[in-house]
């Protein structure tokens, strides 16, 4: 007897541009069964990256639920009904779940993408469920930052309530600087802004598959310094450090609270990404989420971890519904982002030869920054390099070893003493670069060199 044929699935996958891991999450949904993926972009891509998709539809701004619905409307009429359309960068999350709900199609629902992205209704969301969160007030206007101030003292941090990459996110420590950030972000009922009282302890991330509200998979990794104080010391190659062990009692309030954050938010079917503190004065508090694949190399540091394809894990989480695991974790694993003092563009990479030659074994993927391309504005640097090996200490010893060898010149001197001006000239060339949009890093480009 013959078995009836099933359906192919036409999913459609939405990236501003098809480069690096967008390109990489959309041929994983293409490896799912009877998936013909289609595309919606607003950079035709080459040849090569056309080939992943049976049809790419380009519009002016992925941003614009409007155009998104018209572009998949049209890619139903030539190819028939679309089961899904889906995205792996944070800010298209709300987009998408908006045309998926005007066309009746499966996939995360608007109002969930409110609850965990933006960050006042996550902290209200977080609190009902008992989860501490940092001190905060919703920011409309310059005397309520200054009220704010008056509460809790300095320092604080002010952020966006939407938004990535830590490009307007800013911890103010005096009058000075924070008229200045004021006079940058402009608080209104309009655009609100976030204050938070400043956190001290050491920063981790969890990283979860949820499938039907329940964590089936966690991981921990920890952001060595804080995220803020990267942002804060362009001196700092920041790194990330996905411990082998992270079952032992250092981060087990972590874990459980972090557990109970993404069940309150009810995020379905997703991968989740909240980032928080082990408080130095004891305790565990929680800043951000997300409902994607983690940034900052951490989804393929699992990759390297557990010796799986994330991208892949990521797909059937997101169209089918699904985790394949459990995984066992295997490896320690660790990411420095190379960076250093001044402006302008790479003049020199140094250190590089040797190490290659001390540590090259260990080291599994790697993103060289280029000589000539501009600095980056943000702590993920000009590039990276990851390594692994069974013992989180050995990892950890490499990283600082790299950190203290690779060297970074730029063709413009490097910054005297800080100071609330220099700061201030950080402040507003980050913010040239923030428009709301997922902070794309120079090294998301599979041409650049590895070591």
């Amino acid at each position: 007897m013959k078995l009836p044929q099933q359906e192919t699935r036409n999913i459609v996958f939405v990236a501003s541009r098809l480069i690096g891991e967008s390109l990489r999450s959309a041929r994983a949904v293409k490896k799912l069964d009877r998936v013909s993926l289609l595309g919606i972009c607003e950079c035709p891509p080459g040849d090569d990256r056309a080939e992943v998709f049976t049809d790419l539809s380009c519009v002016g701004d992925t941003h614009d639920a409007d155009q998104l619905i018209a572009a998949a409307r049209g890619l139903g009429e030539k190819h028939g009904p679309l089961e899904q359309i889906v995205t792996a960068h944070e800010t298209l999350l709300e987009p998408v779940a908006q045309a998926n709900e005007a066309l009746g199609l499966q996939g995360i629902s608007v109002p969930t993408v409110r609850r965990a992205l933006d960050k006042s209704c996550l902290k209200r969301t977080l609190e009902h469920a008992g989860i501490k969160t940092a001190l905060d007030q919703l920011i409309t206007s310059d005397a309520d930052a200054r009220q704010f101030v008056g509460k809790v003292g300095f320092p604080i941090v002010l952020k966006p309530l939407g938004g990535s990459g830590g490009l307007a996110t800013w911890c103010i420590r005096d009058v000075e600087q924070l008229e200045f950030a004021l006079s940058l972000m402009q608080p209104s009922p309009e655009n609100a802004v976030l204050a938070e009282d400043y956190l001290d302890g050491q920063e981790l991330c969890i990283d979860t598959i949820t499938i039907a509200n329940e964590p089936r998979f966690y991981s921990i990794c920890c952001y060595r310094p804080s995220i803020m104080e990267a942002l804060e010391n362009p001196l700092i190659q920041w790194t990330c450090v996905m411990p082998r062990d992270i079952g032992g009692d250092l981060f087990h309030d972590f874990i459980e609270q972090g557990l109970t954050a993404v069940r309150a938010l009810s995020v379905g079917n997703a991968m989740t990404h909240m980032e928080g503190f082990l408080l130095k004065e004891g305790g565990v508090s929680f800043t951000d989420a997300t409902l994607r694949p983690a940034g900052a190399r951490i989804g393929p540091m699992l990759a390297f971890a557990y010796d799986i394809d994330p991208y892949l894990a990521w797909a059937r989480v997101a169209v089918d519904g699904r985790f394949d695991g459990p995984w066992q974790r295997k490896y320690a694993v660790g990411t420095v982002f190379l960076r250093g003092m001044g402006s302008g563009s790479v003049e020199h990479v140094r250190g590089l030869d040797a190490v290659k030659q001390q540590v090259g074994k260990l080291v599994v993927e790697a993103r060289l920054p280029r000589v000539g391309a501009a600095k980056a504005v943000t702590y993920t640097g000009d590039g990276y390099i990851t390594v692994r090996h069974h013992e989180t200490q050995i990892v950890e010893d490499v990283l600082q070893l790299i950190a203290q060898t690779v060297q970074i010149t730029y063709n413009q001197p490097k910054l005297s003493a800080p100071s609330n001006g220099a700061v201030g000239e950080q402040w507003s060339q980050r913010l040239q670069h923030f428009d709301k949009q997922l902070y794309k890093p120079s090294w998301d480009d599979d041409s650049l060199p590895s070591l």
